[in-house]
């Protein structure tokens, strides 16, 4: 399974200012969600994406955060990304702002597997690669789309 199976260039977008707090952070990426996606129902994205935050912050420090969720009102996987240029607080363990949010919402019959498999090659990439650092120099959400790319085959050559 490959990123780019997954990720299209229109499912990534940079909000300079936006959210105030983790609720309205969740509530602009299921609104992304479900314009790029074409899903039904934002409430129904928002309120999976919420569940999920409820049972632990899936802000994994580093400036990674991957909000994720199950709803029966969505059909296979849908993903986005979500980068904030100035950070957000997201309750992250390291207690710092995140920025980059990679976020999914799968059907609840949809294979927990492949849910936790693009969820893990996105932290891979954050992990393995200097993405960290270099993320702030993209000035659109199609530079930020390649440098994800670039990133993921970096790893695929370790």
């Amino acid at each position: 399974m490959r990123l780019k199976d997954f990720l299209k260039p229109e499912y990534v977008k940079i909000i300079n200012n936006g959210a105030k707090n983790k609720e309205d952070i969740l509530n602009e990426i299921a609104g992304v969600l479900t314009e790029k996606h074409n899903l039904e129902d934002k409430k129904e994205v928002f309120k999976a994406l919420m569940e999920r935050e409820r049972k632990g912050s899936t802000g994994l420090g580093k400036g990674l955060a991957v909000p994720h969720g199950r709803s029966p009102k969505v059909k296979g996987m849908h993903v986005c990304v979500v980068y904030y240029p100035n950070g957000k607080d997201f309750e992250a363990y390291d207690k710092k702002p995140s920025s980059l949010f990679f976020s999914a919402i799968t059907s609840d019959d949809y294979s927990p597997h492949e849910q936790l498999e693009i969820l893990r090659i996105i932290a891979e990439i954050y992990e393995k690669t200097d993405i960290s650092t270099v993320i702030h120099n993209v000035k659109d959400s199609n530079e930020l789309f390649d440098l994800l790319m670039k990133k993921e085959e970096e790893t695929l050559n370790i």
